[in-house]
């Protein structure tokens, strides 16, 4: 795989930081599948053996003026979220750590979130105080990929914190089990894996 680095952020629409963040969390597994992130000790404790932590930036590829990466849901109006709109999944996996100014690329993500949870004062649904949106996410590298599935809440049409299950992988990860977490700067997402 040819390295190649990423050395500046993007401006996001809030669509875009939406489906960004889930591309981060399907980057954040691709990357622990590949083994070239950071990784963290684990603390010593009891008979199971402890998780191992993965850590990677998740750089969304989806730019311009326009973001190609939110589709709104036909008949809905574009510049607010409503059920059933998308936001594609599409960054590049770096490790954590510069190299000549930039962040090397050690794998990409591919995949989609779809609003499921508009708040009440857009659309009438009991208990929706937040807009939800459902991700899936494959984070692919050279030697496997992983797939991370979960709930990414929204406040202000900006993406939150989260974290996703980790349901599977090929290659290196065949088998994988495990968590992702997922959190947003205004540059990149920061990916953090926890494979059992």
């Amino acid at each position: 795989m040819q390295t190649k680095t990423i050395n500046r952020a993007r401006m996001q629409s809030p669509a875009a930081t939406a489906a960004r963040w889930a591309t981060v969390i399907a980057t954040a597994a691709a990357l622990a599948a590949c083994g070239t992130p950071r990784v963290a000790a684990a603390t010593p404790g009891g008979s199971a053996p402890d998780p191992r932590t993965l850590t990677y930036y998740a750089f969304d590829i989806n730019n311009g003026t326009t973001d190609p990466g939110f589709i709104p849901a036909p008949g809905t109006n574009p510049k607010v979220f409503a059920q059933g709109d998308e936001l594609i999944i599409n960054d590049q996996l770096t490790t954590t750590r510069q190299v000549n100014g930039g962040y090397p690329i050690v794998g990409h993500d591919a995949g989609v979130c779809t609003l499921t949870r508009i708040p009440q004062h857009q659309i009438p649904q009991q208990h929706a105080d937040q807009t939800l949106a459902n991700c899936v996410v494959t984070a692919v590298w050279n030697n496997g990929s992983l797939t991370v599935q979960g709930v990414v809440p929204f406040k202000s049409r900006q993406p939150e914190p989260a974290v996703l299950a980790v349901t599977g992988g090929t290659g290196r990860f065949e088998g994988a089990a495990g968590t992702l977490g997922v959190s947003f700067t205004k540059k990149f997402k920061i990916l953090t894996i926890r494979l059992k």
